[in-house]
């Protein structure tokens, strides 16, 4: 299954669901946002905080990727299988798209601190500031893609 230039915009510019299973079909989903489509049917995560995640993926690789942009109105549901990389060059190409999309998302905080008087939210964006800043990748998932739906 070929993702198009679309599909892969909307996968870098938002927030995506990874669905999981464990042996015994229990589910998990969590938001990952460092997120790359590395070719027209593969798709990088960058694992920094998977724990049940990466504990089903060693059970079974079968996943499915959600994402939707409110923006471009379009949602997709991806589905394939997924191979966890600890080394070599799509481990690199996962810190780097860590440290870019870090970057942005750093910059994006920054705005809101400048914009916003409300200290609940102030002390939140100075938190997440100094804590995805230490955080540093554990794992490259490379996800092949098998099946691509439109969901909007």
């Amino acid at each position: 299954m070929e993702l198009t230039a679309e599909i892969k915009e909307v996968l870098r510019d938002n927030i995506c669901y990874f669905a999981t299973a464990s042996e015994d079909n229990k589910p998990n989903v969590v938001p990952v946002g460092l997120v790359e489509p590395i070719s027209d049917s593969e798709v990088l995560l960058v694992d920094v905080l998977f724990n049940k995640t990466r504990k089903n993926l060693q059970e079974n690789p079968q996943i499915a990727l959600a994402v939707t942009d409110m923006n471009r109105l379009q949602a997709y549901q991806l589905k394939g299988k997924a191979q966890i990389i600890t080394c070599g060059e799509l481990f690199d190409k996962a810190l780097a798209v860590m440290q870019e999309k870090s970057a942005r998302r750093n910059e994006k905080m920054a705005q809101r601190l400048e914009k916003t008087e409300d200290p609940q939210l102030r002390a939140r964006c100075q938190q997440m500031i100094a804590k995805y800043g230490e955080l540093k990748p554990k794992a490259a998932i490379v996800i092949t893609i098998s099946e691509v739906y439109p969901t909007m």
